[in-house]
């Protein structure tokens, strides 16, 4: 009864629209699926043994239900899954239909468990029994559970990216949790963990995507600049041996030109353009991102001397004038840094890297 109370008030919060459009459907529908099987995991406790007219054929009926719909939520958990971590698995239709056909057989077979007493049977007390076919239905939620853990698991192992990585530790948790309860619950009989570890996956996904939403900037989808100054100070406790903390401040060549030109939805255009740029370039090393305000970003890297950050500044310039050749404009940018000094303070690593930048602009103007 609490895990169904937490999962109502999780519903209430993500109706009153604290999410974005996308998730709050796809993860309200999941908080129903799961709300659905709690509710009838209760009626179960209410109605099995009781004595009342048309109890026992309630109890059937309540059963069969409930094993149904652990194939469905299985289902949609893992669909949610594929859906936090931008998997495009299954995006056809034959793989839609293959994907979907674990939980059809799941369904199946528990409407015909009323009569077959595959998954159980419903002694003249009105008790329930597992039935011997019960493994079938252990399995099938095996295998939709499994799949979103290692989905997230092997994803995390390419992905460096450091927010990226935090939302597919969320995702782990959103498989794992359910997985091991159920585990747990096969073999414990009549120990409900199930709807514990489910209650907690959901709620971990939930936290995860309001820190999200707060850490990061709502149009690139980078960090924000509050998250910078976060990442730059737990930096200066850190020592990686070999490498030193570089800032990156890049600047949008002309962006007032391209708002004044094309209008400003262009102009968040641009931006998403270089936000990509930069996802591209620095997001595979590891590299801290973030934009800082406006037309202006801020990148963090470990390099070992200038030369690395000199190539990273020419990929980087690069990449976006390959993206902005299928544009009616050019898009260009100025990159200044500046390597992190012994004893030197954040405000002060801030100033040379921002003195740099200045010192481009200031060149570039004079050879126009």
């Amino acid at each position: 009864m609490l895990c169904a109370v937490m999962i109502i008030i999780l519903m209430f919060m993500v109706h009153r629209g604290v999410m974005h459009e996308a998730d709050q459907k796809t993860f309200f529908n999941l908080c129903f699926h799961t709300q659905l099987l709690f509710s009838l995991d209760v009626f179960w406790e209410l109605l099995d043994g009781s004595a009342f007219p048309g109890a026992r054929v309630l109890n059937y009926i309540v059963n069969a239900a409930y094993f149904a719909q652990c194939g469905i939520l299985c289902y949609y958990w893992s669909q949610y899954s594929l859906f936090l971590s931008g998997s495009c698995r299954f995006s056809g239709t034959f793989y839609k239909v293959l994907f979907a056909l674990p939980m059809a057989v799941e369904v199946v077979l528990s409407i015909a468990s009323v009569w077959t007493g595959w998954y159980f049977t419903i002694d003249s007390a009105n008790h329930y029994h597992r039935g011997d076919w019960l493994f079938i239905q252990v399995t099938v939620m095996f295998i939709y559970l499994v799949y979103s853990l290692l989905v997230a698991v092997f994803t995390i192992k390419r992905q460096r990216d450091v927010v990226n990585r935090n939302k597919l530790y969320a995702i782990s948790a959103l498989g794992f949790l359910p997985f091991f309860s159920q585990v747990l619950q096969a073999q414990f009989p009549g120990v409900s963990v199930f709807c514990t570890g489910a209650t907690l996956g959901l709620l971990i996904v939930f936290l995860e995507i309001q820190r999200e939403m707060i850490s990061l900037d709502p149009l690139t989808r980078l960090n924000n600049r509050n998250q910078a100054s976060i990442y730059l100070s737990s930096r200066f406790k850190q020592d990686i041996p070999g490498k030193r903390l570089y800032q990156f401040i890049i600047d949008l060549d002309k962006f007032k030109g391209i708002n004044d030109t094309y209008g400003h939805m262009e102009g968040d255009n641009a931006l998403v353009i270089v936000s990509t740029v930069l996802k591209l370039v620095c997001g595979p090393r590891g590299h801290f991102i973030s934009r800082y305000g406006g037309d202006e970003f801020v990148v963090f890297a470990n390099l070992p001397n200038n030369a690395a950050a000199d190539e990273l500044c020419r990929m980087l310039e690069k990449k976006l004038s390959d993206y902005s050749k299928a544009l009616p404009y050019t898009l260009a940018m100025s990159i200044g840094y500046a390597a992190l000094r012994d004893g030197e303070k954040e405000e002060e690593l801030m100033s040379r890297a921002d003195a740099s930048l200045y010192e481009i602009k200031k060149r570039k103007h004079a050879e126009r």
